[in-house]
C-alpha cells in the first residue's frame, strides 16, 4: 500500500475529532448566548415592573 492508503484512517480520526470539537464549541457558545439574552430579558422586566408594596395611601 501506499503512504495515500495508510493515512486515511487517521486523517478520518482526526477530521471526526475535529468535528466534535467544534460541535462543542459551537453548541457552548449558542447556550451562552441564550442564558446572556434570558438574563438580560429578565433585568429588563424586573426594571419596568412597578414596585408596589400596598395599595393603601401614602399620608404626609
Amino acid at each position: 500500500m501506499n503512504n495515500y492508503e495508510n493515512s486515511k484512517r487517521p486523517r478520518r480520526i482526526a477530521s471526526v475529532t475535529y468535528l466534535l470539537i467544534m460541535a462543542v464549541i459551537l453548541g457552548g457558545t449558542y447556550l451562552s448566548n441564550q442564558k446572556k439574552e434570558l438574563a438580560k430579558k429578565e433585568s429588563h422586566q424586573a426594571i419596568e415592573a412597578p414596585a408596589v408594596f400596598s395599595d393603601t395611601s401614602v399620608q404626609n
